[in-house]
């Protein structure tokens, strides 16, 4: 009798050592897949918000060479007699670009608030936008051209103890073939750090 106790309460203790190490395993695994869940996310936001605003990149420097070429066409045709008319239509063009930049900037501006509505965590400085502004409007140099703020310039995505850092770089942008770049690099940090990171 007193054998088959020990025996009892040995298996008893096994059993739930066992079962110990299986619940320990199992909220392992949980907290692995809620990682894996926020990690993908931040990159699903990352993809998004970067396609956006290589797309508004791409545009607004295509519309800018359109702009930039219409003024030298309208130089142009200023000194062949008769081509005045044309030169008034390329000035129409040229609102008409300008116009749709305005457009664009507000389309875009419109995605980055409907994904921030999704819960990606979008860096607030994204909704500046890359572009000089004059109040609630693009700024535009003497030429009517839209400038960007800088020709490098990066975003922070944070989620949990995930954080991606999004490198864009610009030359010959007002092309009808924009170069740009982008590079991105995940760093896994504790939140706690970043308050004292600058």
């Amino acid at each position: 009798m007193n054998q088959k106790g020990e025996t009892t309460l040995l298996a008893v203790l096994l059993m739930m050592s066992l079962m110990g190490v299986i619940i320990l395993t199992s909220l392992e695994l949980k907290k692995s897949y809620l990682d894996l869940q926020r990690r993908t996310q931040l990159f699903l936001c990352v993809k998004e918000s970067k396609g956006e605003l290589k797309e508004l990149l791409v545009f607004m420097g295509k519309a800018n060479w359109g702009i930039k070429n219409i003024d030298r066409i309208k130089l142009i045709i200023a000194f062949f007699p008769g081509l005045q008319g044309y030169a008034m239509n390329a000035q129409k063009i040229k609102k008409y670009l300008q116009q749709t930049q305005d457009i664009r900037l507000k389309i875009h501006l419109a995605k980055l608030k409907n994904l921030r509505n999704k819960k990606c965590p979008i860096d607030p400085k994204m909704l500046f936008t890359p572009f000089k502004l004059q109040y609630t409007s693009l700024y535009r140099d003497t030429n009517g051209l839209v400038t960007l703020r800088k020709k490098e310039w990066s975003h922070l995505y944070l989620k949990k103890n995930y954080l991606i850092e999004l490198t864009i770089k610009t030359w010959d942008w007002e092309n009808l073939n924009p170069k740009i770049s982008f590079q991105s690099k995940e760093k896994k940090v504790k939140v706690s750090s970043l308050w004292f990171s600058s």
